[in-house]
């Protein structure tokens, strides 16, 4: 019987159903790890909501959904500033640990100069170009020290970002 139980397990193959939805857990995985930082700088309410679409996902239809909910994010919630100092946070986490003195303070000192809380709950139009410098800053130390989670985020993330970097050096 054991050897049987053994040759049944070793003869496993899994069906095209797992296999497809494998490969779409593994795609929005990917997908949700590329964009979660901006879907943060949006709102840390949807950026929730969306972890939590992942986190109780178990079929492709359920992976779909979930990219979907990222991509309806993207396109219809503007930056906020909340929002953005939280995802910029979350991003300097990971970097701070590689940098400098010099640079930690050229960091804290833009961070501190910002205007992060809004006079009014009205929408803030400029969010994204106030926090842009500190974006491009960590976007910078990313590359300078090897940050490969923040690197694949910043290349995948922020796309305004890119268009404001390009401008500039136009």
């Amino acid at each position: 019987m054991w050897e049987v139980m053994c040759e049944a397990k070793n003869n496993w193959q899994p069906d095209s159903e797992q296999i497809a939805l494998k490969q779409s857990k593994k795609q929005a995985e990917q997908f949700w790890a590329s964009n979660k930082y901006d879907v943060m700088a949006r709102g840390y309410a949807s950026y929730k909501q969306i972890s939590a679409r992942y986190r109780d996902a178990s079929t492709a239809a359920d992976y779909e959904a979930a990219m979907h909910s990222i991509s309806h994010t993207l396109s219809v919630l503007p930056y906020t500033m909340k929002g953005l100092r939280t995802s910029v946070e979350h991003m300097w986490g990971y970097v701070s640990k590689h940098v400098h003195e010099e640079e930690r303070a050229v960091f804290q000192h833009i961070f501190d100069t910002l205007e992060w809380q809004s006079e009014t709950s009205e929408l803030e139009p400029d969010a994204f170009e106030t926090a842009a410098p500190l974006l491009l800053l960590i976007q910078e130390f990313a590359i300078k020290y090897d940050v490969t989670y923040i690197k694949q985020t910043m290349a995948n993330s922020f796309p305004r970002l890119a268009e404001n970097h390009q401008q500039d050096h136009n």
